[in-house]
């Protein structure tokens, strides 16, 4: 697809995790994008507009020239497919396997368990519990889990050194607001190494915009 008469369109909300990844791969496929911002606090995602472009009504999703894309494996999968300038997944279907997987650690094994979905509805039936001491130990699994793969398979990035979309999975999942104060990064060392070389990079940097509705 040429890429000059794209119109992309991120529905997303400022620093959390599963938004941000899809557009840190935008980014990195050096695709120009128009965020816009659906403020989860405020519930905006429950409105009827929202729930016209994403029956889940979650973020993010993806619109491509009125093309409208859900979950971020899948936007990952798509952009990967359409846009092969700066590849974000290895040659081999092996190797490729073992980037989805840490992919899907993150995506299953680890963002359910910090969602504010998943927290409130904990708290309908122990209102006195908090966020942390219900998310806590799920978390330490998934991380525990994603430390050990990229201490297998990492260098400078969670696979080799080249950046893939495991980065772009894994990097929210320890910056973004809606989980950066559950995870001590301490306790994960490979991961540790990763998130701070990532820091260096641009296309990973954390957005502060003027205004999000």
């Amino acid at each position: 697809m040429s890429t000059s008469r794209l119109a992309i369109r991120l529905y997303t909300y400022r620093g959390y995790s599963a938004p941000w990844r899809v557009s840190i791969m935008l980014k990195l496929k050096q695709l120009q994008f128009q965020p816009f911002f659906i403020n989860l606090p405020k519930a905006e995602q429950l409105s009827n507009m929202y729930s016209q472009i994403n029956p889940l009504q979650i973020v993010p999703t993806l619109e491509i020239n009125g093309q409208l894309l859900h979950e971020s494996m899948a936007i990952a999968e798509y952009l990967e497919e359409e846009f092969p300038r700066n590849k974000l997944l290895p040659k081999s279907p092996l190797e490729k396997a073992i980037v989805r997987s840490m992919c899907e650690t993150v995506n299953s094994g680890i963002h359910p368990y910090h969602a504010s979905r998943f927290y409130k509805y904990v708290h309908n039936y122990v209102a006195d519990i908090n966020r942390q001491e219900i998310s806590e130990p799920f978390l330490e699994r998934g991380f525990t889990a994603l430390n050990t793969l990229v201490e297998k398979h990492g260098g400078d990035y969670a696979f080799g050194n080249q950046v893939t979309i495991a980065d772009a999975f894994l990097y929210p999942a320890f910056r973004g607001d809606d989980v950066s104060y559950l995870v001590n990064l301490d306790k994960y060392p490979a991961l540790k190494k990763v998130v701070e070389n990532l820091d260096q990079l641009s296309e990973f940097a954390y957005e502060h915009p003027d205004s999000q509705g």
